[in-house]
């Protein structure tokens, strides 16, 4: 695989965690403002990891991934607007 290919890849794999990472930094913004005693509450009811992390943890996961997502998916416009 060139590295042609792999940008190919790239940009859906990029702009999938920009929009699913918004979504779940928007679900933790919203639980912040409607029932902020939930923030330090476990995401799902399991007791295995990743569904034990807290509410908090996962929006700045969330936000931490849209912010990847969007500066990779932002690199590859970029490089097709200048190609031609």
């Amino acid at each position: 695989m060139d590295l042609e290919q792999l940008w190919s890849y790239l940009e859906p794999v990029s702009l999938t965690m920009f929009v699913f990472g918004l979504l779940g930094w928007f679900y933790t913004v919203g639980i912040q403002i409607t029932h902020p005693e939930w923030l330090s509450a476990p995401l799902a009811h399991y007791g295995i990891p990743p569904f034990n992390c807290r509410v908090d943890d996962v929006g700045i996961l969330s936000f931490a991934i849209a912010a990847f997502g969007f500066f990779v998916w932002h690199l590859e416009t970029g490089k097709k607007r200048h190609q031609t």
